[in-house]
């Protein structure tokens, strides 16, 4: 009977290095990535995000997918900050509110009456993007794209541009965020704290009767039902982004990153323009049903904006740096002189 010969040692290195360095791939698992939404099923940011999920999951060959839990089904923002921090969850898509609890100063895209329309927002969110990014990174999430859900208009149940202006005003302000309520205690307006999933059942006991929002978030949640009135003036643009724990995001292989990013900014991008146009739909909604759209008096308009120049001062120093304030009017001079 013939010896079988033994594997010559050099072919078995040469193969398994070949299946390490050139078939990485092959080699790699499958990386799913846990994602929050705290919008509904059938959004703009839930339709947008399963898109975004598809084309990743098609460009990394299927190395990273996505497992979408939408509808505030793992709570709120600080519910879900809290499930990012003992990897429960690995990416979510955030407001302002729980953006500011990770980097305060992203805050300043939301400051009341800085921008005078969505140019100056645009410019200045991509001017400042690198420096947004590199602040989430040193707090270990990677800002895959910036978002908004659009202008933030008061709602009420009373008439906000009458003689009491915003007297009989009862706002409901975000639990937790005190950017929010510090500003309303400077407009002059009375607030009180709820969490987001509770602000139907305070306006049906009139714990609190206004509420501030897009046009599209009044309706999503189903808020508009509950009120008469809408101030036609819109207050500050309801910034949003996607973000994703650095240590997921440092386990896929550089190619896969460089796709999450691009795929990630696109679909991003695209989703400030599909918010801004069903805002606008949703505005015409709003007049269909019968909600009234008040415009504030010129009084309320010029104490608006010397109370807003308030709020920066309050905010400087203490949620962004008057550099940074500094360094965003500039950019809005600059663009402002060439327009």
């Amino acid at each position: 009977m013939r010896k079988r010969s033994r594997p010559n040692l050099f072919c078995l290195l040469f193969i398994t290095a070949a299946l390490i360095l050139g078939g990485a791939d092959i080699l790699t698992a499958t990386t799913v990535i846990k994602v929050s939404l705290i919008t509904p099923e059938g959004s703009a940011w839930t339709n947008v995000l399963y898109r975004m999920a598809r084309e990743v999951q098609n460009k990394t060959t299927g190395a990273v997918e996505f497992k979408i839990y939408a509808g505030g089904i793992s709570g709120d923002e600080f519910d879900v900050l809290r499930k990012m921090r003992i990897s429960r969850i690995h990416a979510a898509g955030f407001s302002g509110v729980g953006l500011g609890i990770i980097v305060p100063k992203v805050r300043i895209l939301e400051a009341p009456l800085l921008f005078e329309n969505s140019r100056e927002i645009d410019l200045v969110r991509e001017t400042l993007f690198d420096e947004f990014a590199d602040a989430f990174e040193r707090k270990g999430y990677i800002l895959l794209g910036f978002a908004e859900a659009g202008l933030v208009y008061f709602f009420s149940k009373v008439h906000m541009s009458g003689p009491e202006g915003f007297k009989p005003v009862k706002m409901w302000v975000w639990k937790g965020d005190q950017v929010a309520r510090t500003s309303f205690e400077v407009f002059g307006i009375k607030s009180y704290p709820l969490h987001l999933a509770d602000v139907n059942t305070g306006l049906e006991t009139g714990m609190i009767n206004s509420f501030y929002s897009p046009p599209l978030a009044a309706i999503a949640f189903q808020w508009h039902s509950k009120i008469q009135y809408m101030l036609n003036y819109p207050m500050v643009n309801s910034t949003g982004a996607l973000l994703l724990k650095k240590d997921i995001f440092d386990t896929l292989s550089k190619n896969n990153q460089a796709i999450l990013r691009e795929v990630s900014r696109k679909f991003c991008n695209e989703l400030i323009g599909l918010a801004r146009k069903e805002n606008i739909e949703a505005l015409k909604v709003l007049k269909e049903i019968g909600i009234v759209l008040e415009n504030p008096s010129q009084t309320q308009i010029l104490s608006l904006k010397k109370n807003a120049k308030k709020i920066y001062q309050k905010h400087m120093g203490d949620l962004y740096p008057v550099e940074l304030f500094q360094k965003v009017q500039n950019i809005l001079k600059t663009y402002r002189k060439s327009s």
